[in-house]
């Protein structure tokens, strides 16, 4: 007998954007993840009972109702909750900004929750897997990990599913090349409950703290480290790499060595938000297009 569909209807915080938490980073890019812009339907799968289980949200009014057959009312509402970062309180960083600036502005229209995947460890695992490479690469190992690992080849595998794998079995056919090693090591620490990743979720801990557990990580340098804290909602870091460092140079022009030290002085201003003032600075032509205004 087919499992009974369940729907929920998710209250939304003021000012929330559907499209711009979905659109705040590429994970919406990433599969399971299905999306077209305007749409206002956002499409996974979570691996539940050995089967792929589709979970749809979709935006109206001031709800998102989220469905999926087999899951209960409180997974739903947990899923949900963790994917558009409704968990996040907003409030001190708006209270801080000057009223009408362009970061006044993009969170006014919805800016500053990051898509989340529904666990922490497809989050890690997809971090893990943009660095030092291109998005298309990212996106080619993310695509035949889940038609490794994943259930039924179509959701997310999780950690106790990639453990079965060798490094050498992941390296060849996920073909992820030195993140291999990492990622072995990463999911059989977590299966085997040496590796708590609720911990990386208390946001009770020092986020300082928290990087560090994440670099102590094989595979995990400061810029996987610090984006992982930006999707979690830490904001005290920068993440830079190569994309940050070629925006921020194309809208405040400079020389090229001294850009991480710009960087930091600009955004210094914004303390523990430091990293969410810049990443709405950047990611601003994403959500108005030729009406970014560059702040001095």
């Amino acid at each position: 007998m087919a499992a009974r569909a369940v729907k929920l209807d998710v209250p939304l915080p003021p000012s929330f954007s559907f499209d711009g938490v979905v659109r705040s980073h590429g994970w919406y890019d990433l599969p399971p993840f299905r999306y077209t812009t305007g749409s206002n339907l956002l499409e996974t799968a979570v691996a539940s009972g050995g089967k792929a289980v589709p979970v749809r949200f979709e935006h109206a009014g001031g709800v998102i109702s989220v469905s999926a057959r087999g899951l209960s009312r409180g997974a739903l509402s947990r899923i949900a909750t963790r994917v558009f970062s409704l968990d996040l309180d907003l409030s001190p960083f708006a209270n801080s900004l000057p009223a009408g600036g362009p970061l006044a502005r993009a969170l006014s229209r919805g800016g500053g929750r990051m898509l989340r995947s529904p666990s922490l460890f497809e989050d890690a695992v997809k971090m893990l897997f943009t660095t030092n490479c291109t998005w298309a690469a990212t996106k080619g190992m993310v695509v035949r990990l889940i038609a490794l690992a994943g259930a039924e080849g179509r959701a997310f595998p999780e950690a106790q599913d990639v453990a079965k794998f060798s490094a050498r079995r992941l390296e060849r056919d996920v073909r992820c090349g030195y993140r291999a090693v990492a990622l072995a090591r990463l999911s059989r620490r977590i299966a085997s409950g040496r590796l708590d990743l609720s911990r990386w979720e208390d946001r009770a801990r020092p986020a300082a703290e928290v990087r560090q557990e994440i670099l102590a990580e094989r595979g995990f340098g400061p810029y996987a480290a610090e984006g992982l804290l930006r999707i979690l909602g830490r904001h005290d870091f920068l993440a830079l790499d190569s994309w940050t460092r070629q925006k921020y140079r194309k809208m405040y022009p400079g020389p090229v060595k001294k850009t991480d030290g710009s960087i930091a002085r600009r955004y210094a201003r914004f303390g523990a938000h430091r990293g969410l003032a810049m990443w709405l600075d950047l990611t601003r032509d994403w959500h108005e297009g030729d009406k970014v205004e560059v702040w001095p």
